[in-house]
């Protein structure tokens, strides 16, 4: 069955590859993605989970576990058609080979608005999407975002706030405020986590040279003024300095 591209590609390509802590899934697993990419939904909501083999095919006759308990469904999806509170909790699946997936967390809430994010915790670089989501998609004015307690953009219809590359200046707690049915009402909180990103230090190559000025006294009649003329530096000989430098050319 072909790859479901419904809802933010890049969030469910996110939720894919990555565990909920930004770390490269262990591809011996089946993995399990959410469309929509929300594990945060609101009473009535619908949403579909999938369980995919490591070459990112669907697994067939897939055993799905809820809470620890099997489902009766045995195909790559599980459908979840108007949620209810006791959908909440962690799903899984295995496929033919007995090969558990990592959990994945749902939770219900009955609640007028509900802000939701893709995914909670990332590394920077990596994509965040946020919207402020209402109970059975009724309509929501004069829409404002807040991180930590202070307000981030205001709309006067609903909207939805993609940030395409997380820094961890994006770190932070998370709320919205929007007017349904005359009637103002605040979201919960969610606390996102945009971790530092640990790339490794650029290497000199051996065949490289570091370039250097020095200035070099020129004499003439009662005044002194410079000269400047270039070396190139060994770079294992990093600390070395400049006088040595001109001592072994001697």
């Amino acid at each position: 069955m072909p790859v479901p591209m419904g809802g933010p590609a890049l969030l469910w390509m996110a939720l894919l590859l990555f565990s909920p802590h930004g770390v490269l899934a262990d591809i011996s697993k089946p993995m399990v993605s959410l469309n929509p990419p929300w594990n945060r939904i609101l009473k009535d909501d619908s949403v579909t989970l999938t369980c995919y083999e490591n070459n990112s095919l669907e697994v067939d006759s897939a055993v799905w576990t809820h809470n620890g308990n099997l489902l009766g469904n045995n195909t790559s999806r599980f459908n979840i058609v108007k949620a209810h509170l006791q959908d909440s909790g962690e799903y899984r699946c295995r496929d033919k080979e007995s090969n558990m997936s990592d959990p994945v967390h749902l939770e219900v809430f009955t609640e007028w608005l509900l802000l939701q994010a893709a995914p909670e915790e990332l590394t920077e670089g990596e994509p965040l999407h946020i919207r402020c989501h209402s109970w059975r998609n009724l309509k929501v004015t004069k829409v404002t975002y807040y991180r930590n307690g202070k307000a981030l953009k205001y709309g006067y219809e609903n909207f939805e706030m993609p940030i395409p590359n997380a820094t961890v200046k994006d770190n932070g707690s998370y709320y919205c405020t929007g007017w349904i049915k005359r009637q103002n009402h605040t979201s919960d909180t969610i606390n996102i986590i945009v971790k530092k990103s640990e790339l490794p230090r650029p290497e000199w190559s051996p065949k490289e040279n570091r370039l250097a000025t020095i200035s070099d006294p020129i004499v003439g009649g009662d005044s002194v003024c410079c000269g400047h003329r270039t070396v190139h530096l060994d770079p294992a000989a990093a600390d070395t300095t400049l006088e040595d430098s001109e001592d072994q050319k001697e």
